[in-house]
């Protein structure tokens, strides 16, 4: 049977849309690596039941809710991921090799089944405006979708993020460290490594000298 160590660490990285979540999950996905850490990286995103909408003025309310993520696929993924590998690779042979597995995503501390499988949290706390500027930044659009883009973060992804997410991370039990997502990237990364050597400290050894 596999040992308690070597059990991965399976860590949720949260906040509101536009928080910059993917972008810090990248990042750190890619420091672990670069020290030897076994990194599998999820994005919630890629577990949404229905397509992209064609366009923010079509989008659905019930879009940026917990029941538009399939969250037993992503639960199961989770577990998969923790699994050790048929055949290992050379390095993993001769030496425990430290697993992270990193989800990210604006819906991850309102399910509780996959809550459940979570070791510990970051949540990035970003304020609306800064939220909005940078959702609005990150893609080419007409200038109807810009527009139909700003209304629905504000009539509907805000909205929904205070009334849904909000009271999540008040009522989470797990270890949870909350991040200044306003601070440039750099310093948000540094903050989520040293963060992570605190909620587990075998990741020591990933955070940059």
């Amino acid at each position: 049977k596999e040992s308690e160590d070597a059990r991965p660490m399976n860590v949720a990285l949260a906040g509101p849309s536009g928080s910059g979540k993917s972008t810090l999950a990248v990042t750190l996905a890619a420091a672990l690596r670069h020290e030897g850490v076994r990194v599998t990286l999820l994005h919630q995103d890629s577990y949404f039941r229905l397509p992209k909408p064609a366009s923010y003025w079509s989008t659905p309310p019930e879009h940026d809710t917990p029941a538009a993520v399939d969250m037993e696929r992503l639960a199961e993924d989770v577990r998969a991921a923790g699994r050790p590998p048929p055949e290992p690779d050379e390095a993993a042979r001769g030496a425990e090799q430290l697993q992270i597995v990193l989800v990210e995503g604006f819906l991850l501390l309102q399910d509780e089944p996959l809550l459940s499988l979570f070791d510990s949290a970051l949540f990035l706390r970003v304020d609306r405006e800064a939220c909005l500027r940078r959702r609005l930044q990150r893609s080419t659009r007409s200038e109807s979708e810009q527009e139909g883009c700003r209304r629905y973060f504000l009539d509907v992804v805000w909205p929904t993020y205070e009334r849904i997410t909000l009271p999540a991370l008040d009522a989470a039990t797990l270890p949870l460290s909350v991040l200044d997502g306003s601070q440039p990237a750099q310093a948000v990364a540094m903050a989520a490594l040293r963060e992570l050597e605190a909620l587990a400290p075998p990741a020591a050894a990933a955070a940059p000298a």
